[in-house]
């Protein structure tokens, strides 16, 4: 069981019933009345809990999540680890989404934070959860998940993966194996030029080979079903995708023209999706640890990592989709 305690991070029931070595049933039944009052049990459990400073559920610490969506892999992936500190450590949890002008997002923001907010975690994905932060009370705690750091600039605590690195070390798997006909689809920009083009013009550069534009941009499978006529009329041999989702419908889309991959054109993603193994070929991808990003995340907001960056490190899964070029 984990030690560290904070004024607005209470001990749970599970730690009272552990303590009063008994059940979690058991200690409910004692603190609510419903065992005998004199039973050596129910002492026992009224000691524990005035040992530990136990209070009921209704008093725990309430940790906020601000997204603006939870469909997406990384999304729902950070909220995933934030949920599972937040059940390991005791905590209440809610999730609001942010929507709308800036307006709409402080009236969001006013319903959330109308009871209980012992801290708030942030999705930092995108433009309009960047220009939320501004609007967070500055006296309650903030963790952010996502982003990038600012060396210029001091913020809230983070913790965060290198998709910048991440993408630069799938570039080079791609001219590792030959390949010098590459291409970029993309995710759009969230507040900030994307690290992950940013990492694959880089690597090219590196090896004096052309760049250029992303052929798309957008998140779905249904963008990179699109895409595949751009990348079949592009010439190129190889495609890193700014996402999971783009890279299966890119996989799907190629299919559909005749091309096959990887011994047409090989295809990398990034996020290392649930369904990725399953692809036919299994995806080659940039694992990013989405779910230890929100367990980060949720001990930032709640004191016990010190912070005040937490980067999580990024990993290459080479599967079948990838190939040397024909």
């Amino acid at each position: 069981m984990n030690e560290i305690r904070r004024p607005w991070f209470p001990p749970r029931l599970a730690d009272v019933a552990a303590r009063a070595a008994t059940s979690k049933a058991t200690a409910s039944r004692a603190l609510s009345g419903d065992q005998p009052a004199a039973s050596p049990t129910t002492k026992r459990v009224q000691q524990a809990a005035q040992d530990l400073g136990y209070r009921p559920a209704t008093d725990r610490a309430h940790l906020l999540v601000l997204s603006t969506d939870i469909s997406r892999t990384g999304y729902w992936a950070t909220v995933s680890g934030v949920l599972a500190a937040s059940d390991e450590f005791g905590v209440d949890l809610s999730v609001h989404g942010l929507s709308g002008g800036p307006q709409r997002r402080r009236e969001i923001l006013s319903r959330a934070l109308d009871g209980r907010v012992d801290g708030v975690i942030l999705l930092e994905f995108d433009s309009l959860s960047v220009a939320t932060l501004e609007d967070l009370p500055v006296d309650l705690p903030v963790a952010i998940a996502g982003g990038r750091p600012d060396p210029e600039r001091d913020g809230p605590p983070r913790a965060w993966t290198d998709d910048y690195a991440g993408a630069m070390t799938a570039t080079r798997h791609l001219c590792d194996l030959g390949h010098e006909r590459l291409a970029y689809v993309g995710v759009p920009s969230a507040g900030h030029p994307d690290p992950r083009l940013a990492g694959w013009h880089e690597v090219l550069a590196q090896r004096h080979l052309r760049g250029g534009e992303p052929l798309a941009l957008g998140w779905s499978v249904e963008t990179g079903l699109r895409a595949a006529t751009a990348v079949r009329d592009s010439g190129t041999t190889a495609v890193l995708c700014g996402n999971d989702d783009l890279a299966i419908g890119l996989v799907a889309g190629l299919a559909h023209e005749g091309i096959r991959v990887p011994q047409d054109i090989s295809v990398v993603g990034v996020d290392d999706h649930p369904h990725a193994p399953g692809m036919i070929p299994a995806l080659t991808t940039v694992r990013l640890d989405f779910a230890s990003v929100g367990e980060a995340a949720a001990r930032l907001a709640l004191g016990v990592e010190a912070g005040p960056v937490v980067e999580v490190p990024t990993q290459l899964v080479v599967r079948g989709s990838t190939a040397p070029p024909p």
